[in-house]
């Protein structure tokens, strides 16, 4: 039984045994009476709604309660309360509603209650239940205190641990669930977000809230999915919550029990056929588990499973085989998926960890599940990362700051399992006093610099013959997925327990600690890597034997990579493409004695082309819009490479949600010399790099006509850079881009959205040699005292035929400064101000540049301007007397009668040549004339 929330004992029968609601039920009962009191005044705090919503929860528990239906309809609290005690006497009736308080969400109340509640009589022989209950607990949340206390690094010696709490560093949790993440990105270096954006898509939680109601509906969830990347910190999230939970600090007054469960255990059990009690009670301290004690009160019970994506065998065959009984023996995919469906304890709370795109297959087997995406480490929890690892803060601090410098790796720290191994190469690298940084560009980069510093090419003990079979053992587990390997399997691929002994001294394949004779790789991103090495040995080359056949080749795996359900090869074929750079290659051959075929080379080179193709022939121009794509591309580190690949490409189109996207993306672009149009969009900062990396594609890209670019929180500095050369065209600044000013540059239309951008910036993209057509959108408008002068769209190298200002009302434009701008200019052809509120001295000012003979703009949208009569007024006296205007767009504006007699009396003006009219009001349909 649970333990009294305010400390005192739970003290009734099971339901229906002797002595049921045997005390404090007499109706002159002092302590009823205290209780009814009581009830009712915490009751009267409940605003309307909120005594709506208890009366809805006690529904739940009516039949029950033994309460009538419809006795609880029109009832105030003060008749609520003596209903409850009544109905089940003055301890359930209290700790009932202390119950739904804390399910409503209403912490202040339901603390308040439990220190002021009554201390409740017990009956004597429940109170010793009660202690034996409570010192059972005690004994199993001090063994899981002893299992996950300890932790120990990839790389660590046997018998080396460390304290969990010394090396843990907290991590970002976004609630939440985002659909077009799931269709793109599981790659190993995503997962993180910057934190303004994170506040802009959803709320950052703390893991104690996990299970708090939801705000809308004010309903606590039964399962939660605990979603992220390879690496990004799944199961030592979840082990801190155990952890937690065991040492009295988490969930004390939310569960009784949590029970751990990992995919990787599961898996082996797959033929089993045992009860859900077996399947929990391992790690049961002694050697009887009060199994129906625990189950008595499922709501009370959290279930922890780690690794959905790990999962061998399916969970979603078994809809009519599902099992309600916990004492039942069935087999175990059948026990999971009955716990999954809610079929089997459905009262008890489920905690799931998964890969992002293994959600997929088992999303239609949860119940109303929240999402809770993490999201790796801000800057900050990188930083301390850092120093727990060298242990050393000041060493710390000095390769935090190493790290900080080099874009690349800056964003792969994002993602903790990277954070790892870049803090032991950096260690590696400085122990030889070398320069860790030049190495460390790529993920494959990466690895292979972790793997290189553990292998000596002349080291007796490393077979080459054994790697080729540890390649063999991670590609079989890779189609099987399988990440668990018994010593059958080992002999199937020609390895011994002791053939392996030099891997684990290496500490890249570990013995499992929690099934006996079993080994997996320390980590799948490992088991992926050394697929992709299996590929990369040719068969005639190394030996290999026709029993490889059982493995499917390079262009199965190529395909089964473009295909939907990906995930499993994704990060293999990224791998495959990295050891296609030429340093990697090299490292290749001379670390791991394994050459690159020039076969693969070619496949892959004939692949991306392939991908490349079939892009195109979904759109007009080929829209580049998978992340994983060209990810894969920017592992090569070869210009050449990737520009045979996107030879093709005219147009991109790239939406980036993480730091790790735009690297490669950028790469990519900049290759791309044949792209006529492009769109680049992130809501966040970017490092410099990245936008000096990207604005060197404009002046070197003589094809790009159209440039598009938005970002949510631009860095002020980033503008200046785009204009710099323009400002200081003799600075000679190696990588960065020549700007807008430079004769290469051809862009002929560039648009901005959400940035903030000064006045003395518009000068220099007013006079930019080649632009034509310049939009404004979203755009925050700094006055730096740089005035928009008439002589800067006036003179005669200014180009620009078309400018558009949308959706800048209430961020700091001075319409009137853009409108002396224009107002001797020759060019300008087309003037959009739309969504922007126009005050009358901003039309009148308007209106006499149109008055003048030698204004030449052939059309003017003031679409949903928030025109006044007066500005009305101005606007049809000035078209009177110009001779140009050919469009006009008045929609979405609020029109009197008085103004339409108004306008239609101007376009009988014979002076008026107006040609196409478009007059909307709000609500209305549109009028074209």
């Amino acid at each position: 039984m649970a333990q009294v929330p305010w400390g005192g004992f739970q003290s009734w029968p099971e339901e229906g045994g002797a002595g049921a609601r045997s005390w404090g039920r007499a109706e002159g009962s002092p302590l009823a009476e205290g209780i009814r009191c009581q009830l009712a005044r915490h009751l009267e705090d409940l605003t309307p709604d909120e005594l709506k919503k208890f009366k809805l929860y006690l529904k739940d528990h009516s039949s029950g309660l033994g309460i009538p239906r419809g006795r609880m309809d029109g009832v105030d609290s003060t008749e609520m309360a003596e209903i409850l005690v009544s109905s089940r006497g003055e301890q359930e009736a209290w700790e009932l509603a202390l119950s739904i308080w804390q399910k409503m969400g209403l912490r202040e109340l339901w603390e308040r209650a439990r220190k002021e509640g009554p201390r409740l009589k017990t009956i004597p022989g429940n109170k010793k239940k009660h202690e034996e209950r409570e010192d059972e607990r005690n004994k199993y949340q001090e063994r899981m205190r002893k299992k996950f206390q300890l932790m120990r690094d990839r790389n660590s010696r046997p018998g080396e641990h460390e304290l969990f709490h010394h090396r843990f560093t907290e991590l970002l949790l976004l609630r939440g669930y985002r659909y077009k993440e799931q269709k793109h990105h599981e790659l190993l270096l995503h997962g993180w977000e910057h934190a303004k954006v994170m506040q802009e898509r959803g709320q950052l939680t703390r893991v104690s809230t996990l299970f708090d109601p939801d705000q809308k509906i004010g309903i606590p969830p039964h399962t939660v999915v605990l979603q992220g990347a390879a690496g990004i910190g799944k199961t030592t999230m979840a082990s801190k919550l155990m952890l937690d939970w065991a040492e009295g600090n988490l969930f004390q007054e939310r569960f009784d029990y949590v029970f751990y469960l990992t995919c990787r255990e599961l898996n082996p059990l797959e033929g089993k056929i045992i009860s859900f009690a077996d399947l929990i009670a391992n790690d049961w301290p002694g050697p009887q588990t009060p199994m129906t004690q625990i189950m008595s009160q499922p709501e009370r019970l959290l279930f922890i499973i780690d690794g959905l994506d790990e999962l061998k065998f399916p969970c979603n065959e078994h809809r009519y085989d599902l099992c309600k009984d916990w004492k039942q023996k069935e087999p175990v995919p059948i026990l999971l998926s009955s716990l999954l469906r809610k079929t089997l304890l459905p009262e008890a709370c489920l905690l799931l960890t998964t890969r992002l795109t293994a959600l997929g297959k088992f999303s239609p087997l949860l119940e109303s599940p929240r999402h809770v995406e993490i999201l790796g480490f801000s800057v900050q929890q990188r930083e301390e990362y850092f120093c727990k690892f060298f242990r050393d803060k000041d060493l710390g601090e000095k390769a935090f700051h190493l790290v900080k410098g080099n874009g690349t790796l800056f964003t792969m720290c994002s993602v903790p399992l990277m954070n790892w191994i870049v803090c032991t190469c950096l260690k590696q690298q400085m122990e030889k006093g070398q320069n860790p940084v030049q190495a460390l560009k790529t993920t494959t980069a990466l690895y292979m610099c972790y793997l290189s510093n553990l292998i000596i090419p002349d080291d007796k003990n490393f077979i080459p013959q054994h790697l080729r079979g540890l390649c063999r053992l991670a590609a079989e587990g890779i189609w099987d997925r399988k990440l668990l390997f018994e010593e059958e399997d080992l002999r199937r691929n020609n390895l011994e327990a002791a053939d392996v002994s030099a891997f684990l001294d290496m500490n890249i394949f570990q013995k499992d600690s929690g099934c006996e004779n079993c080994y997996s790789f320390i980590h799948l991103s490992f088991q992926e890597f050394f697929t992709a090495m299996f590929y990369v040995m040719s068969t005639e080359e190394e030996g290999m034997k026709s029993s490889d056949s059982s493995i499917p080749g390079v262009r199965e795996l190529l395909e089964e990579c473009g295909g939907r359900n990906a995930s499993f090869v994704v990060l293999v074929v990224r791998f495959l493409f990295g050891f296609l750079n030429i340093e990697t290659a090299r490292d290749l051959e001379r670390k791991f004695r394994c050459r690159m075929s020039p076969k693969i080379k070619s496949q892959l080179l004939q692949w991306a082309q392939g991908e490349s193709r079939r892009n195109y022939k979904r759109s007009q121009f080929s829209d580049i819009n998978f992340p994983e794509w060209y990810s894969h591309l920017y592992e090569t580190q070869d210009a050449e490479f990737v520009t045979q690949v996107l030879v093709n490409v005219q147009e991109i189109n790239i939406d980036i949600v993480y730091h790790s996207d735009a690297l490669s993306a950028v790469f990519c672009i900049k290759q791309c010399h044949g792209a006529q149009r492009l769109f680049f969009s992130y809501d966040s900062d970017l490092p410099a790099c990245v936008w000096q990396d990207l604005y060197s594609v404009v002046s070197k890209n003589q094809n790009l006509k159209d440039l598009k670019l938005c970002c949510r929180d631009f860095y002020d500095s980033c503008m200046e850079d785009l204009c710099m050369e323009i400002k200081h065209p003799d600075c000679q600044l190696e990588n960065l881009f020549l700007g807008l000013r430079n004769p290469n540059c051809k862009l002929e239309k560039l648009t901005l959205e959400h940035f903030k951008v000064a006045y003395s910036c518009c000068q220099y993209l007013f006079s930019a040699l080649s632009l034509k057509s310049l939009h404004f959108k979203r755009i925050f408008f700094e006055d730096d005292g740089m005035k928009l002068p008439c002589e800067t769209l006036g003179k005669k190298n200014c180009q620009l035929q078309s400018l558009k200002i949308s959706h800048c009302q209430g961020l700091g434009v001075n319409i009137l400064d853009f409108f002396s701008a224009f107002v001797n200019n020759k060019s300008l052809r087309i003037l959009e101000l739309s969504f922007i509120c126009l005050k009358e001295d901003e039309v009148k000012l308007l209106c006499n540049v149109l008055t003048k003979q030698d204004c030449k703009l052939l059309a003017l949208s003031l679409r949903s301007c928030d025109l006044t009569t007066t500005g009305y007024q101005n606007l049809f006296s000035a078209l009177s007397s110009n001779m140009s205007l050919r469009n006009l767009d008045l929609s979405r504006n609020s029109f009197e009668e008085t103004e339409i007699k108004s306008l239609c009396k101007t376009l009988e003006n014979q002076n008026c040549k107006l040609e196409k009219l478009r007059r909307r009001s709000r609500g209305t349909k549109e009028n074209k004339m």
